[in-house]
Protein backbone atom coordinates (compact mmCIF):
# COMPACT_ATOMS: atom_id res chain seq x y z
CA UNK A 1 0.00 0.00 0.00
CA UNK A 2 2.96 2.31 0.56
CA UNK A 3 4.04 2.26 -2.86
CA UNK A 4 0.90 2.62 -4.21
CA UNK A 5 0.18 5.51 -2.12
CA UNK A 6 3.24 6.78 -3.31
CA UNK A 7 3.10 6.60 -6.40
CA UNK A 8 -0.25 9.09 -6.21
CA UNK A 9 1.42 11.62 -4.56
CA UNK A 10 -0.79 12.72 -2.70
CA UNK A 11 -1.21 16.55 -1.47
CA UNK A 12 -3.53 17.54 1.23
CA UNK A 13 -5.19 20.54 2.68
CA UNK A 14 -7.45 21.70 5.57
CA UNK A 15 -9.24 24.86 5.07
CA UNK A 16 -12.42 25.51 6.57
CA UNK A 17 -14.57 24.56 9.85
CA UNK A 18 -18.40 24.38 10.06
CA UNK A 19 -20.33 24.78 13.02
CA UNK A 20 -23.47 24.14 12.38
CA UNK A 21 -26.88 24.47 14.18
CA UNK A 22 -30.14 22.91 13.20
CA UNK A 23 -31.24 22.63 9.40
CA UNK A 24 -28.49 22.90 7.61
CA UNK A 25 -27.78 21.39 4.22
CA UNK A 26 -24.22 21.78 2.34
CA UNK A 27 -24.24 20.60 -1.26
CA UNK A 28 -20.64 20.07 -3.55
CA UNK A 29 -20.62 19.56 -7.03
CA UNK A 30 -18.39 16.70 -8.54
CA UNK A 31 -14.46 17.93 -8.43
CA UNK A 32 -13.21 14.07 -9.72
CA UNK A 33 -11.63 12.59 -10.63
CA UNK A 34 -7.93 14.06 -9.00
CA UNK A 35 -9.10 15.88 -5.99
CA UNK A 36 -10.65 14.16 -2.81
CA UNK A 37 -12.66 15.62 -0.39
CA UNK A 38 -12.59 15.24 3.08
CA UNK A 39 -14.73 15.54 6.21
CA UNK A 40 -14.26 14.96 10.02
CA UNK A 41 -17.41 15.06 12.13
CA UNK A 42 -15.90 16.03 15.33
CA UNK A 43 -19.14 16.95 17.07
CA UNK A 44 -23.10 16.15 16.43
CA UNK A 45 -25.13 13.62 13.82
CA UNK A 46 -25.51 14.36 10.28
CA UNK A 47 -26.12 12.48 7.05
CA UNK A 48 -24.08 12.03 3.64
CA UNK A 49 -25.75 11.99 0.84
CA UNK A 50 -24.63 10.51 -2.38
CA UNK A 51 -26.57 11.14 -5.68
CA UNK A 52 -25.35 9.62 -8.30
CA UNK A 53 -25.86 6.26 -6.47
CA UNK A 54 -28.67 7.09 -4.54
CA UNK A 55 -26.78 6.29 -1.38
CA UNK A 56 -27.83 7.87 2.50
CA UNK A 57 -24.99 7.30 5.40
CA UNK A 58 -25.56 8.72 8.76
CA UNK A 59 -22.99 10.27 10.41
CA UNK A 60 -22.29 10.18 13.64
CA UNK A 61 -19.80 11.93 16.02
CA UNK A 62 -16.17 10.97 15.40
CA UNK A 63 -16.24 9.89 11.75
CA UNK A 64 -13.73 10.90 8.46
CA UNK A 65 -15.06 10.83 5.44
CA UNK A 66 -13.14 10.95 1.88
CA UNK A 67 -14.81 10.67 -1.04
CA UNK A 68 -11.53 8.94 -3.36
CA UNK A 69 -12.89 10.08 -6.68
CA UNK A 70 -14.77 13.58 -6.03
CA UNK A 71 -18.16 12.53 -5.96
CA UNK A 72 -20.99 14.62 -6.04
CA UNK A 73 -22.36 14.78 -2.17
CA UNK A 74 -24.31 16.42 0.50
CA UNK A 75 -23.63 16.87 3.81
CA UNK A 76 -27.26 17.87 5.93
CA UNK A 77 -28.63 17.50 8.95
CA UNK A 78 -30.48 14.02 9.30
CA UNK A 79 -33.87 13.86 7.56
CA UNK A 80 -34.07 17.53 5.96
CA UNK A 81 -35.42 18.29 3.54
CA UNK A 82 -34.02 19.07 -0.37
CA UNK A 83 -33.96 22.98 0.10
CA UNK A 84 -35.60 24.11 3.34
CA UNK A 85 -31.71 24.48 5.54
CA UNK A 86 -31.29 27.82 6.84
CA UNK A 87 -28.60 30.42 5.06
CA UNK A 88 -25.51 29.41 5.91
CA UNK A 89 -22.45 32.16 5.82
CA UNK A 90 -18.81 32.40 5.51
CA UNK A 91 -16.49 34.06 7.71
CA UNK A 92 -12.66 34.13 6.52
CA UNK A 93 -10.24 33.24 9.20
CA UNK A 94 -6.77 33.16 10.21
CA UNK A 95 -6.11 29.87 10.36
CA UNK A 96 -9.49 28.05 8.79
CA UNK A 97 -12.48 29.41 7.41
CA UNK A 98 -15.58 29.27 9.04
CA UNK A 99 -18.66 28.40 7.99
CA UNK A 100 -21.98 28.64 10.10
CA UNK A 101 -25.97 29.62 9.99
CA UNK A 102 -25.81 30.10 13.61
CA UNK A 103 -25.41 34.00 15.38
CA UNK A 104 -22.92 31.95 18.02
CA UNK A 105 -20.84 29.49 16.43
CA UNK A 106 -19.15 28.65 19.82
CA UNK A 107 -23.43 27.38 20.76
CA UNK A 108 -23.54 24.93 17.26
CA UNK A 109 -24.41 21.77 17.68
CA UNK A 110 -22.13 20.10 14.86
CA UNK A 111 -18.68 20.55 14.14
CA UNK A 112 -17.10 19.62 10.81
CA UNK A 113 -13.35 20.43 9.37
CA UNK A 114 -13.62 20.14 5.82
CA UNK A 115 -10.35 20.01 3.13
CA UNK A 116 -9.34 17.99 0.18
CA UNK A 117 -6.59 15.92 -0.97
CA UNK A 118 -4.67 16.05 -4.49
CA UNK A 119 -2.86 13.99 -6.42
CA UNK A 120 -1.45 15.88 -9.33
CA UNK A 121 -0.14 15.26 -12.95
CA UNK A 122 -1.95 11.26 -12.59
CA UNK A 123 -3.94 9.56 -15.41
CA UNK A 124 -5.00 6.42 -13.61
CA UNK A 125 -4.68 4.78 -10.42
CA UNK A 126 -5.43 1.33 -9.54
CA UNK A 127 -5.68 2.36 -5.78
CA UNK A 128 -7.73 4.78 -6.53
CA UNK A 129 -9.91 2.38 -8.90
CA UNK A 130 -10.47 0.26 -5.89
CA UNK A 131 -11.77 2.60 -3.62
CA UNK A 132 -15.38 2.83 -3.39
CA UNK A 133 -17.32 6.07 -4.03
CA UNK A 134 -17.57 7.48 -0.43
CA UNK A 135 -15.02 5.75 2.42
CA UNK A 136 -16.76 6.12 5.86
CA UNK A 137 -14.74 5.70 8.99
CA UNK A 138 -16.55 5.60 12.38
CA UNK A 139 -13.66 6.24 14.78
CA UNK A 140 -14.57 7.61 17.75
CA UNK A 141 -14.39 5.07 21.00
CA UNK A 142 -12.97 2.02 17.97
CA UNK A 143 -9.81 0.68 19.43
CA UNK A 144 -8.88 -0.57 16.11
CA UNK A 145 -8.89 3.26 15.56
CA UNK A 146 -6.99 5.03 18.27
CA UNK A 147 -4.02 5.88 15.95
CA UNK A 148 -6.47 7.56 13.45
CA UNK A 149 -9.10 9.58 16.74
CA UNK A 150 -5.46 10.65 18.26
CA UNK A 151 -4.41 12.33 14.92
CA UNK A 152 -7.73 13.60 14.74
CA UNK A 153 -7.67 15.20 18.22
CA UNK A 154 -3.96 16.12 17.26
CA UNK A 155 -5.35 18.20 14.41
CA UNK A 156 -8.11 19.73 16.68
CA UNK A 157 -6.37 21.11 19.26
CA UNK A 158 -3.90 23.09 16.89
CA UNK A 159 -6.79 24.32 15.22
CA UNK A 160 -8.44 25.57 18.94
CA UNK A 161 -5.19 26.66 20.03
CA UNK A 162 -3.80 28.83 16.59
CA UNK A 163 -0.42 28.37 18.29
CA UNK A 164 2.86 29.24 16.04
CA UNK A 165 3.19 26.98 13.45
CA UNK A 166 -0.34 25.35 13.82
CA UNK A 167 -0.86 25.95 10.07
CA UNK A 168 2.21 24.04 9.03
CA UNK A 169 1.11 20.98 11.83
CA UNK A 170 -2.39 20.85 10.15
CA UNK A 171 -1.06 20.87 6.68
CA UNK A 172 1.31 17.57 7.64
CA UNK A 173 -1.22 15.77 9.63
CA UNK A 174 -4.11 16.26 6.80
CA UNK A 175 -1.30 14.80 4.18
CA UNK A 176 -1.47 11.08 6.48
CA UNK A 177 -5.03 10.94 6.12
CA UNK A 178 -5.65 9.07 3.35
CA UNK A 179 -2.86 6.83 3.97
CA UNK A 180 -4.67 6.25 7.05
CA UNK A 181 -8.84 6.20 5.68
CA UNK A 182 -7.27 3.47 3.21
CA UNK A 183 -5.58 1.37 5.97
CA UNK A 184 -8.68 1.72 7.85
CA UNK A 185 -10.64 0.13 4.84
CA UNK A 186 -8.56 -2.19 3.90
CA UNK A 187 -9.01 -4.08 7.44
CA UNK A 188 -12.40 -2.85 8.27
CA UNK A 189 -14.21 -5.86 9.80
CA UNK A 190 -18.00 -6.94 8.52
CA UNK A 191 -20.05 -4.96 10.49
CA UNK A 192 -18.72 -1.86 10.92
CA UNK A 193 -19.32 1.55 9.27
CA UNK A 194 -17.21 1.50 5.65
CA UNK A 195 -16.55 -2.27 5.29
CA UNK A 196 -16.92 -3.30 2.05
CA UNK A 197 -16.01 -6.04 0.03
CA UNK A 198 -12.82 -4.98 -1.62
CA UNK A 199 -11.91 -5.22 -4.76
CA UNK A 200 -9.01 -4.70 -7.57
CA UNK A 201 -5.36 -4.33 -5.78
CA UNK A 202 -7.14 -3.43 -2.33
CA UNK A 203 -8.76 -7.30 -3.15
CA UNK A 204 -5.21 -8.69 -3.47
CA UNK A 205 -3.93 -6.89 -0.37
CA UNK A 206 -6.42 -8.36 1.75
CA UNK A 207 -6.18 -11.92 0.42
CA UNK A 208 -2.82 -14.04 2.22
CA UNK A 209 -2.86 -16.11 -0.45
CA UNK A 210 -2.24 -13.52 -3.23
CA UNK A 211 -0.45 -10.68 -1.65
CA UNK A 212 2.90 -12.10 -2.42
CA UNK A 213 2.56 -12.06 -5.88
CA UNK A 214 1.09 -8.56 -5.78
CA UNK A 215 4.22 -7.60 -3.76
CA UNK A 216 6.31 -9.22 -6.57
CA UNK A 217 4.86 -7.02 -9.27
CA UNK A 218 5.20 -3.94 -7.48
CA UNK A 219 8.82 -5.15 -5.59
CA UNK A 220 10.14 -5.57 -9.46
CA UNK A 221 8.21 -5.10 -12.20
CA UNK A 222 10.34 -4.67 -14.45
CA UNK A 223 10.56 -8.54 -14.13
CA UNK A 224 9.23 -10.85 -17.49
CA UNK A 225 6.33 -12.25 -15.08
CA UNK A 226 4.48 -14.86 -15.90
CA UNK A 227 1.49 -16.29 -14.52
CA UNK A 228 3.21 -19.50 -13.11
CA UNK A 229 5.72 -17.31 -11.64
CA UNK A 230 3.53 -15.38 -9.91
CA UNK A 231 1.37 -18.53 -8.66
CA UNK A 232 4.49 -19.62 -7.62
CA UNK A 233 5.08 -16.84 -5.24
CA UNK A 234 1.87 -17.57 -3.60
CA UNK A 235 2.58 -21.38 -3.31
CA UNK A 236 -0.61 -22.33 -5.64
CA UNK A 237 -1.06 -23.72 -8.60
CA UNK A 238 -1.20 -21.79 -11.97
CA UNK A 239 -5.45 -22.96 -12.34
CA UNK A 240 -5.91 -22.55 -8.97
CA UNK A 241 -3.85 -18.51 -9.16
CA UNK A 242 -5.61 -18.01 -12.50
CA UNK A 243 -8.84 -18.29 -10.75
CA UNK A 244 -8.48 -16.57 -7.51
CA UNK A 245 -7.04 -13.78 -9.05
CA UNK A 246 -9.39 -12.81 -11.22
CA UNK A 247 -12.22 -13.62 -9.07
CA UNK A 248 -10.41 -11.28 -6.95
CA UNK A 249 -8.80 -8.01 -9.08
CA UNK A 250 -11.87 -8.43 -11.12
CA UNK A 251 -8.84 -8.44 -13.86
CA UNK A 252 -5.99 -11.32 -15.01
CA UNK A 253 -2.17 -11.30 -13.25
CA UNK A 254 -0.80 -9.95 -16.64
CA UNK A 255 -3.54 -7.77 -17.31
CA UNK A 256 -3.03 -5.62 -13.86
CA UNK A 257 0.79 -5.58 -13.88
CA UNK A 258 0.60 -3.86 -17.41
CA UNK A 259 -1.54 -1.31 -15.57
CA UNK A 260 1.18 -1.20 -12.30
CA UNK A 261 3.63 -0.64 -14.95
CA UNK A 262 1.87 2.18 -17.03
CA UNK A 263 0.90 3.21 -13.55
CA UNK A 264 4.62 3.49 -12.56
CA UNK A 265 5.51 4.96 -15.87
CA UNK A 266 3.45 7.91 -15.57
CA UNK A 267 5.34 8.88 -12.41
CA UNK A 268 8.56 8.27 -13.76
CA UNK A 269 7.37 10.61 -16.94
CA UNK A 270 5.79 13.28 -14.87
CA UNK A 271 9.02 13.48 -12.52
CA UNK A 272 11.68 14.05 -15.51
CA UNK A 273 14.97 13.08 -15.20
CA UNK A 274 14.85 9.87 -17.56
CA UNK A 275 14.27 9.06 -21.48
CA UNK A 276 11.10 7.41 -22.63
CA UNK A 277 13.67 4.38 -23.29
CA UNK A 278 14.86 4.70 -19.98
CA UNK A 279 11.09 4.60 -18.52
CA UNK A 280 10.22 1.75 -20.72
CA UNK A 281 13.02 -0.25 -19.34
CA UNK A 282 12.13 0.23 -15.72
CA UNK A 283 9.30 -0.89 -16.18
CA UNK A 284 10.03 -4.26 -18.12
CA UNK A 285 10.16 -2.96 -22.06
CA UNK A 286 13.17 -3.76 -23.74
CA UNK A 287 12.13 -1.92 -26.84
CA UNK A 288 11.07 1.76 -26.79
CA UNK A 289 8.34 1.25 -29.94
CA UNK A 290 6.64 -1.72 -27.66
CA UNK A 291 6.81 0.58 -24.56
CA UNK A 292 5.43 3.76 -26.52
CA UNK A 293 2.69 1.44 -28.10
CA UNK A 294 1.50 -0.06 -24.41
CA UNK A 295 1.65 3.45 -22.90
CA UNK A 296 -0.42 5.38 -25.83
CA UNK A 297 -2.74 2.30 -25.26
CA UNK A 298 -3.17 2.59 -21.46
CA UNK A 299 -2.93 6.77 -21.14
CA UNK A 300 -4.17 7.68 -24.42
CA UNK A 301 -1.26 10.16 -25.49
CA UNK A 302 2.67 8.77 -25.79
CA UNK A 303 4.90 8.85 -23.13
CA UNK A 304 6.45 12.41 -24.87
CA UNK A 305 3.27 13.90 -24.94
CA UNK A 306 2.31 13.03 -21.63
CA UNK A 307 5.65 14.02 -19.73
CA UNK A 308 5.33 17.34 -21.79
CA UNK A 309 1.87 18.19 -20.69
CA UNK A 310 0.78 20.52 -17.66
CA UNK A 311 -0.89 18.51 -14.27
CA UNK A 312 -4.47 17.91 -14.82
CA UNK A 313 -5.22 19.06 -11.44
CA UNK A 314 -7.31 22.03 -11.29
CA UNK A 315 -7.74 25.52 -8.92
CA UNK A 316 -9.07 24.96 -5.37
CA UNK A 317 -12.77 24.71 -5.32
CA UNK A 318 -14.89 27.88 -4.56
CA UNK A 319 -14.70 28.13 -0.78
CA UNK A 320 -15.23 31.49 -0.57
CA UNK A 321 -19.26 30.92 -1.85
CA UNK A 322 -21.34 31.84 1.01
CA UNK A 323 -23.97 29.42 -0.33
CA UNK A 324 -21.56 26.06 0.26
CA UNK A 325 -21.60 24.81 3.69
CA UNK A 326 -18.65 21.74 4.66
Amino acid sequence: MSQLVGWLDPRARMDLRCLFGQDWAAPHAPIGPWRAPFHILLRGRCELWLPDSGTLVPLEEGSLVVLPRGAAHVLRTAGLQEGRGRAIRLRPGELLDLKTNVARPERADTDILCGEFEFPGRRRSMLLEALPESMVIAFAGQPEYAWLEGLVRLMAHEIAQQRPGAAAIVAQLSGTLFTLAVRAHLHARPGLPGSLDLSGVLGLMASPRLAPALQAMLAEPQMPWTVAALAERSHLSRATFAREFTRRAGTGPLALLTGLRMELASRLLAHGGQDTASVGEAVGYRSEAAFNRAFTRHAGVTPGRFRRAPSRVQGAPGAADATDGA
